[in-house]
């Protein structure tokens, strides 16, 4: 299961107001098991004639499109080009330096487990120490006693 975060959802449920009662589509899903697909009745979120410059569209968006308008936005934001897939890379490191767990951080990106994470990502760990620290003490002065234990005994 993915979980969205905020931003991702206000910007759904601002699209769904243009697409919601859209036509269903039967479309064929690939599932992970090699040569396996399915047909499902689907209602498209992002639909190429809400923003379509011109009319030689269908009723979804492509890979080629979509990488189409990635490398569009890349050109017209003045940076370095690099393939959407990289944005794994970013949502990784945004995600440990704002202290998410990287167990979750695993799960949310599709790895087996936070091994993966440790291996690629944990030289960016490191550098929220003092974060981490602030947070335990936080945390853990909710749980801790505020004064010795035979004192508190006492009253």
């Amino acid at each position: 299961m993915i979980h969205l975060i905020k931003p991702a959802i206000d910007a759904l449920r601002s699209q769904m107001a243009l697409t919601r009662l859209s036509k269903e589509h039967i479309i064929d899903v690939h599932l992970r098991e090699f040569g396996r697909t399915e047909k499902q009745k689907c209602t498209f979120v992002f639909q190429p004639e809400v923003s379509a410059k011109v009319k030689n569209y269908g009723d979804h968006f492509t890979v080629d499109s979509i990488r189409q308008m990635w490398d569009a936005a890349v050109k017209r934001a003045g940076i370095r080009h690099r393939k959407s897939y990289q944005s794994r890379h970013t949502y990784a490191c945004w995600s440990l330096t704002a202290g998410a767990n990287p167990a979750f951080i695993a799960n949310q990106m599709g790895h087996a487990d936070a091994q993966m994470v440790f291996q690629v990502y944990g030289k960016w760990m490191s550098e929220n120490n003092n974060a981490q620290v602030t947070l335990l003490n936080t945390q853990l002065s909710e749980f801790a006693p505020t004064m010795p234990h035979n004192e508190a005994m006492k009253s």
